[in-house]
């Protein structure tokens, strides 16, 4: 017993008539009859009562009958949502945005957007630092992540541009600067320091370090932070000044000042990154809404 053959057997019961049948589903009656002896023979039971004027279905046929039709629909469902899930329409997706706020509003935006555009994906979020999206991306728990520092030569990844920014010194409101403000990076030595320590962002802090080489600045560290957020909260506090993304500006409290320092000279680039082997339907249709969504942003920027 197939599809084909149960979508044959619901024209005969539907129509009454095997002759009425065989037109309604282009085959010749002969054959139709054939079919319709072969799944009788199948099932050991009798579904039609011939009679002068057509068939009529037997108590067997009848049950036959609830059956295929629900077989038949849940048949054209499952048609209908691979097709969906072919166009990137319904499934699952798992999403890493950063723990930094600063991003939330446009992240959220794009989401909203997705969503709008495809109503049938259901998502999981998480709030992970860089490091943290790429091993989970490698071992294949995300889909995509919102994140900074991807290995340039790793040929695993593949990404987008989103957003770029650039750095600026968090100092506590109201320091007294023995030596005036500072206008260049060495003008920071001695000072006290809030740093990142190497296993928080290793891209990250290796950049630094080389920017800051350059410039003649040796940071004197005496707290730690482990990302944008905890560092924020340390200059808040008073303990020392640090670089920050200028964006944090929107969420820094009063007690934080910031400046532009002359050879400061690094850009935070934010990606969104996913595994280049992943060609599902889904996160390409998501690519598509993110690229779409932050190229409109940069022309509104530009």
């Amino acid at each position: 017993m197939d599809l084909r053959q149960l979508r044959y057997f619901v024209a005969v019961a539907q129509h009454g008539s095997i002759s009425v049948a065989a037109q309604a589903v282009h085959i010749a009656q002969p054959a139709l009859t054939r079919q319709m002896q072969a799944l009788e023979e199948e099932l050991e039971t009798a579904l039609f009562e011939r009679t002068t004027r057509g068939v009529n279905l037997t108590d067997a046929g009848k049950q036959l009958l609830t059956d295929a039709n629900r077989l038949l629909d849940d048949t054209a469902a499952a048609k209908e949502r691979a097709k969906r899930a072919g166009r990137g329409e319904i499934g699952h997706l798992s999403i890493a945005l950063p723990v930094v706020q600063t991003l939330a509003p446009m992240t959220a935006e794009v989401l909203r957007n997705y969503r709008c555009e495809v109503p049938g994906i259901s998502l999981t979020l998480h709030h992970l630092l860089s490091d943290s999206q790429l091993n989970l991306l490698s071992s294949r728990q995300l889909d995509a992540g919102f994140l900074l520092f991807r290995p340039p030569d790793d040929p695993a990844f593949e990404g987008i541009p989103i957003f770029s920014e650039k750095m600026l010194l968090a100092y506590p409101v109201g320091w007294q600067w023995e030596r005036g403000k500072p206008q260049f990076l060495r003008d920071l030595n001695d000072v006290e320091f809030v740093w990142l320590p190497r296993n928080a962002a290793p891209i990250w802090h290796d950049k630094l370090i080389h920017c800051f080489f350059n410039a003649g600045f040796i940071p004197t560290a005496s707290v730690h932070g482990v990302d944008a957020g905890s560092m924020l909260t340390l200059v808040a506090a008073g303990m020392g000044c640090t670089v920050l993304p200028e964006s944090v500006r929107k969420i820094a409290p009063e007690t934080v000042a910031f400046m532009e320092i002359a050879d400061l000279n690094i850009t935070q680039h934010w990606e969104l990154v996913w595994r280049k082997e992943n060609r599902s339907s889904l996160l390409r249709r998501f690519i598509d809404v993110v690229s779409s969504y932050f190229a409109v942003q940069g022309r509104n920027m530009g």
